[in-house]
């Protein structure tokens, strides 16, 4: 199965995606996840995307492409998997579409998940990540011990801008 999750920022697609992946035996492959790896591994992507990701803004569609399309092309993605954060623009979908058509797939399941717009302000404005560890807080809900310090790493927490 090749699926990819749809949902406004705070919708849970994470968490969603995890559950669902885990449930079909499938792999799942979060462009964040990806983005921390190759800036810890410090690939020439890696270190391009972690620029971005100190400041809390997008990494660039050109970056984005390169590492998905470097990631599915792994062993463990042959058999289908489940996107997350990915595509986030027409852009980033026509690559998916295109990389995929020689090994003669396509993405069969688009769920999207719809939230309320209060609950996700509500999510939104007090969640702040780490861009270090991917630990992710919300002032109300899971804040962390010293303000803007992350418990696991004690990486500087960020507010995505899109957030």
């Amino acid at each position: 199965v090749y699926c990819v999750l749809l949902g406004l920022p705070g919708a849970g697609k994470g968490t969603q995606a995890l559950n669902i992946a885990s449930a079909r035996g499938i792999l799942h492959i979060s462009t964040g996840d990806m983005f921390r790896e190759a800036s810890a591994n410090r690939t020439s992507l890696g270190v391009e995307a972690q620029e971005y990701m100190s400041k809390g803004e997008l990494v660039p569609d050109d970056v984005t492409i390169s590492m998905l399309l470097e990631r599915i092309e792994e062993d463990d993605a042959a058999s289908g998997f489940m996107l997350d954060g990915f595509p986030r623009t027409i852009n980033q979908a026509e690559a998916l579409d295109l990389a995929l058509e020689p090994r003669k797939k396509q993405i069969e399941v688009v769920p999207y998940i719809k939230v309320p717009e209060d609950l996700l302000m509500a999510r939104l404005t007090g969640r702040w990540s780490c861009p270090d560890c991917a630990e992710i807080y919300h002032t109300v809900t899971k804040a962390p011990k010293v303000d803007e310090v992350c418990d696991s790493c004690a990486g500087h927490l960020l507010q995505r801008s899109d957030d």
